[in-house]
């Protein structure tokens, strides 16, 4: 119940934020202005030598493991936080060139500016820059943050980096993909089977006579990857007469996505439907299928709730999109981060679950995202 949660928040508050913020004490703040951009400026945190152990310790007890709590009930229940002016928030993320990213640091960077904290954001050049992401994300620990906030490209990628934030008293939350199993970190997002079942449900409700459906998946490496798969795959088996005859990764990549499409529809001249896992993947899927001359008779169905996707939903050339709340998400990651700081405590996984947007309900969703 949301009572005895709060209640036991504010135990847990009572006996864990003196032990935070003495060790939060020893760590400076960056001494960089906020920025959009990636930046080298700022001070390296102060830590002692025990001050590491003790603000893991006290941040672990501080997360609740195996608790899962909607954003919009946490907020009514830990209220609105507040920060220090010496805070500083920094978020690595994944290549602002998908639009969805860009969202998510809109959202991080408009809750920031909103309660007056310091911020910096730090992007990649594209959805493989593994090592580069690594790389910025290690910096980020010499960068004067007081935590970190990250969308990992692979499902254990910043594992490394974390262990390292969380020894330092460094809260570290994990927006929209890539939940991390340590101790200690929040992750903030929808749960991507149920985005991945989602999709399924809804091509049933397009195809209720069945049909042959294929499905464009992104990076095997991405949990968000994996587990759209696994849930779409699974919902499927629920619909006999729903046939997945074809199945292959475009890595996120709106031109590969195309390539594989027209070999899908060349391969299945009956297919009745195409699930991208994002909506990057669809926008070149509804290219193969308009080259085809099939828009209107193959469902493309993608996965974000980008702009261009609407766009082309209010257009009549894709289906529909899962959408997810990445303006949302980064400001759940903001308070949250903020919370923990001021030794409140959080849930492991906070959700911003996802809903379908398609032709009935794309005007009301018709600029930005959630």
């Amino acid at each position: 119940m949301p009572g005895i949660r709060s209640v036991c928040r504010v135990v847990a508050a009572a006996l864990t934020a003196a032990t935070l913020a003495a060790c939060s004490s020893s760590s400076s703040s960056g001494t960089s202005s906020s920025s959009k951009t990636t930046s080298t400026a700022g001070s390296a945190p102060s830590t002692g030598s025990s001050s590491g152990t003790q603000g893991s310790t006290a941040l672990t007890s501080l997360v609740q493991a195996g608790q899962r709590e909607p954003f919009d009930s946490l907020l009514s229940s830990l209220g609105q936080p507040t920060a220090s002016g010496d805070v500083k928030l920094c978020y690595v993320t994944r290549t602002l060139a998908n639009e969805f990213w860009a969202f998510e640091r809109d959202g991080f960077e408009g809750e920031a500016k909103r309660l007056g904290v310091k911020y910096q954001t730090y992007a990649v050049t594209n959805e493989a820059s593994i090592t580069e992401q690594l790389d910025k994300a290690k910096a980020i620990l010499n960068q004067g943050c007081s935590a970190i906030l990250a969308s990992p490209i692979t499902a254990t990628a910043l594992d490394s980096v974390f262990a390292t934030a969380l020894d330092k008293h460094m809260p570290v939350i994990v927006l929209n993909d890539a939940r991390s199993t340590l101790p200690g970190t929040v992750y903030v997002g929808p749960d991507a089977q149920v985005l991945g079942a989602t999709a399924a449900d809804y091509v049933h409700k397009r195809l209720p006579d069945g049909g042959k459906v294929a499905m464009i998946s992104g990076d095997p490496g991405s949990s968000n990857a994996v587990n759209r798969g696994k849930g779409f795959v699974a919902e499927l088996k629920k619909y006999p007469n729903l046939e997945l005859v074809a199945s292959q990764t475009a890595m996120w990549d709106q031109t590969k996505a195309q390539e594989i499409a027209t070999t899908m529809l060349t391969a299945h001249k009956d297919l009745k439907a195409i699930y991208c896992q994002n909506d990057v993947m669809a926008l070149g899927a509804i290219q193969a299928v308009a080259a085809a001359g099939l828009t209107g008779k193959v469902l493309v169905i993608g996965n974000d709730g980008i702009p261009e996707a609407k766009k082309q939903i209010t257009a009549g050339n894709m289906t529909a999109t899962v959408s997810e709340r990445p303006i949302t998400e980064g400001k759940a990651g903001v308070d949250a981060a903020l919370w923990l700081l001021a030794g409140k405590q959080v849930p492991a996984w906070i959700d911003v679950p996802g809903f379908v947007i398609d032709s009935t309900n794309v005007a009301e969703y018709a600029n930005g995202m959630p």
